[in-house]
């Protein structure tokens, strides 16, 4: 998987309409999900201050990622300038047993909001013995599970040993950030917080199709109204 940020320059909104207009289609072009390519991706609308876009990438094949990411510089460049990245593997968990497969939970429609961020631990959690850690991470998702708010909350836990400045990539979707939010507090009274050095930065973003960008165009304003 990989998560990408974007900020845009000030001169974008200064640009002509038919640019902007152009710019918006060639990435809403990248975007059209074609369902005999194994490859995932979605777009949403920022909400933190140093960055406007964001892009949840999934495939197989990680040169298809960098080429998708070669795309979008292309497609935005003099205009918007890559913030952050994340890459990372989604596999399953050591300490659960699947329920389903892992495509297919990404098949469900997009929630209406996205959060993501790096999360890393104490060098003594690994050293913990493995039924103790599967113990804490119980007692983690059993929290969660619990709450009265955390129906409807996709949880995605990747993993990035060796790929970034992170040990994990954790990715979320909902459709209620107060929901997301009160759960998150209730969290902070797990165990296996304890262990945990790194959760920042968190990106939080808005479902889109990008209209957004071309402030113009006849999606945008029925996605403002939304």
């Amino acid at each position: 998987m990989m998560v990408l940020t974007y900020a845009l320059e000030p001169e974008w909104w200064q640009s002509e309409p038919i640019f902007r207009s152009r710019v918006v289609a060639r990435l809403k072009q990248l975007m059209r999900f074609d369902a005999k390519e194994p490859f995932f991706r979605r777009s949403y609308k920022s909400l933190r201050h140093d960055c406007d876009l964001i892009f949840w990438l999934a495939s197989r094949d990680v040169e298809a990622l960098a080429d998708f990411k070669l795309a979008i510089n292309k497609s935005v460049l003099g205009f918007a300038q890559p913030s952050f990245s994340m890459l990372s593997l989604y596999e399953d968990s050591p300490y659960l047993k699947p329920k389903m497969k892992l495509s297919e939970t990404l098949s469900g429609e997009p929630l209406k909001y996205f959060i993501a961020y790096p999360m890393s631990k104490d060098p003594e959690w690994y050293l913990l013995d493995f039924e103790e850690r599967r113990k804490l991470i119980a007692e983690h998702i059993g929290i969660a599970r619990a709450h009265p708010e955390a129906k409807g909350i996709r949880s995605y836990t990747t993993y990035s040993f060796g790929l970034g400045d992170q040990e994990f990539v954790v990715l979320y979707e909902t459709d209620s950030l107060i929901a997301w939010s009160h759960v998150t507090q209730k969290l902070r009274e797990a165990k296996a917080r304890k262990w945990i050095t790194e959760e920042a930065p968190i990106f939080v973003g808005i479902t889109s199709d990008l209209s957004f960008l071309d402030p113009g165009s006849e999606s945008s304003r029925q996605e403002n109204i939304v």
